[in-house]
């Protein structure tokens, strides 16, 4: 374990990963972190709590200077990207030039510094892949360019592509994790994040709105083992390979709705409208996405912490205690 975490860099990190990733890598010996965000969904909130934090304000692709502002650091945590459904659908110009072009911006300036990085990537890189597990080596099966829904998947995808051309080149050492909705007690509904939405409605006892048939299934993995994930591997140092970080229980979005509405002692009804309804025609939702782990768990000798039912009891209690 040669490489040290006592300063960091973590782009996103205002985010809910990002900020949950901070406080995880304080309380486990690294000394500064520099946050970069530009705070089109991350929060303040989520770190004026958190000592020793430089902030640059502002989306990487267009910070001047960018070489000497990450001099002195010893890791790179690239989170920044848009997240959530919604915000991809509403933004989709503005996430792809951040997916992209930042991306290469902050590849250029690690490569020149000597600094590793850990990229986020995304299980949308599978799209609609039929293998009943998806492992790090399943082939990508993405719909149409008219689907606008596949083009982050596409932008993940090159960001893949340039880590790993660039680090075959011998310029740069990345690691590329693919994440399965990650969830936690301070994630945010306001791009269309699932749990905490149909947490929120179901403690309001107003309708809980499932897009498609509630038939389609997800994986939901519990933020504090993501980040537990992201600070093992950079200390492993697997530079030029990929891995999958999720939770292999699978539940149904229609169960996750009637759990979730247990939880909260609820009156709530469940709607179901189409995906065209709310996102147009240029909207595909795969019917499940499941991944394989025994990659990442093999490496560091982590499992998943929580199942889904002590995660939602989490989430519900915290945002009881935000109404108190």
């Amino acid at each position: 374990m040669k490489n040290s975490l006592e300063k960091v860099i973590i782009t996103g990190g205002a985010g809910f990963i990002g900020s949950n990733l901070a406080e995880h890598l304080f309380q486990n010996g690294t000394k500064e972190i520099l946050i970069i965000d530009d705070f089109s969904t991350g929060s303040m909130a989520n770190i004026e709590h958190l000592k020793n934090i430089n902030i640059i304000n502002g989306r990487i692709e267009d910070i001047e200077d960018l070489e000497t502002r990450l001099m002195g650091y010893n890791f790179c945590f690239h989170l920044a990207a848009g997240v959530g459904v919604k915000y991809i659908m509403d933004n989709v110009s503005k996430a792809l030039n951040t997916n992209i072009e930042a991306t290469h911006k902050i590849f250029s300036v690690c490569s020149k510094l000597n600094i590793p990085i850990l990229i986020t990537s995304t299980s949308e890189v599978y799209g609609v892949s039929e293998d009943e597990i998806w492992t790090e080596e399943t082939k990508s099966l993405l719909g149409p360019p008219t689907k606008l829904r596949w083009s982050y998947a596409t932008s993940k995808l090159i960001d893949e592509f340039m880590a790993l051309a660039e680090f075959n080149d011998g310029n740069l050492n990345p690691i590329i994790v693919r994440l399965f909705n990650i969830i936690g007690p301070n994630q945010s509904s306001e791009f269309g994040m699932v749990v905490p939405k149909f947490v929120e409605a179901a403690l309001e006892n107003n309708e809980i709105i499932i897009h498609g048939t509630g038939e389609q299934t997800r994986s939901f993995t519990w933020v504090g083992d993501v980040v537990n994930y992201f600070r093992e591997l950079a200390l492993l140092e697997p530079y030029g390979e990929i891995f999958n970080i999720g939770q292999p229980e699978e539940i149904s979005i229609k169960n996750l709705a009637e759990l979730i509405i247990t939880k909260t002692n609820s009156s709530s009804m469940v709607e179901f409208i189409s995906h065209e309804q709310e996102y147009g025609k240029a909207f595909e939702d795969p019917m499940r996405r499941t991944p394989s782990i025994e990659k990442i768990v093999s490496l560091t000798g982590i499992k998943p912490s929580k199942q889904i039912d002590e995660m939602i009891e989490e989430i519900v209690n915290y945002k009881i205690n935000l109404k108190k």
